[in-house]
């Protein structure tokens, strides 16, 4: 069994230290995870999804590695607040959701690029479609504005020393930017957690096998039990756009190894 790193996990309520997923992990040989912070104003109010992740990578220093989710529209200041307390405190990235209304490519965010890159911490954005909160329909309705590839250009052109990396593979529509910035840029990375990461490669859509090989990620948005269905769908696939086995091996582990920093 291949050995996997899951660079797309979120915390779940009932298992704040992530034990329970830890031993789902064990017995399909995802050896680390990383887990990133929920933005409340999508999701669900109350619910503190960063302090979850603190609570994971400390619980499993060797195993979990985490972001915090920020929101540039609360402003410089405060996200840069909320960077350094949970930067000081082990996380290694930020997790971002454009879809609140902010582009990443507007020059007051400059600070902030600063910051991360400072700090040698990641970025780890959501992109394309982000689904509405059905729990609490009162709650804000996200665009997929701002929520792709190309609305990172900038910060990715002025800090090559920040890894960009971009959820679903960059959103289906907009998967081409995907393409089109990881073949110019070497510190932009996608992953092919469901949806779109996934519907772009059951559909074959054009373009795909010219993705670089090595800024190609594993991610899942927590597959469970299903990892091993999971893993068997990707390996078949890949293979069939050719795809050999040390290129498996670089999507499934080397990659997430090199970006996360395991020895």
């Amino acid at each position: 069994m291949i050995r996997k790193i899951d660079i797309h996990i979120h915390p779940r309520e009932g298992d704040v230290t992530m034990e329970k997923y830890l031993k789902i992990m064990d017995k399909h040989n995802v050896v680390a995870g990383l887990v990133h912070g929920l933005e409340s104003e999508a999701y669900q109010k109350g619910y503190d999804a960063n302090e979850y992740v603190l609570k994971a990578i400390k619980a499993h220093p060797d195993r979990f590695y985490g972001t915090v989710c920020v929101n540039f529209t609360k402003g410089t200041e405060k996200t840069l607040d909320m960077i350094k307390k949970f930067g000081d405190a082990g996380v290694i990235g930020i997790k971002l959701f454009p879809n609140l209304g902010f582009d990443p490519n507007d020059d007051r965010y400059e600070p902030i690029w600063q910051e991360v890159e400072k700090r040698k911490m990641l970025v780890f954005s959501h992109c394309g479609w982000l689904a509405p909160n059905t729990k609490d329909p009162s709650m804000r309705i996200a665009s997929a504005f701002g929520a792709s590839p190309f609305h990172f250009e900038v910060p990715a052109r002025r800090h090559a020393n920040i890894n960009f990396i971009f959820a679903h593979f960059g959103g289906g529509a907009t998967y081409l930017e995907t393409l089109v910035l990881t073949s110019r840029l070497k510190n932009t990375f996608a992953d092919t957690c469901p949806g779109w990461g996934r519907w772009v490669f059951e559909n074959d859509l054009a373009g795909l096998k010219s993705m670089v090989r090595t800024q190609l990620l594993y991610g899942t948005d927590n597959a469970g039990e299903q990892y091993g269905v999971d893993d068997a769908w990707w390996t078949d696939k890949l293979m069939s756009m050719g795809f050999t086995y040390g290129d498996l091996q670089l999507y499934f582990y080397e990659n997430a190894k090199k970006i996360l920093k395991i020895k």
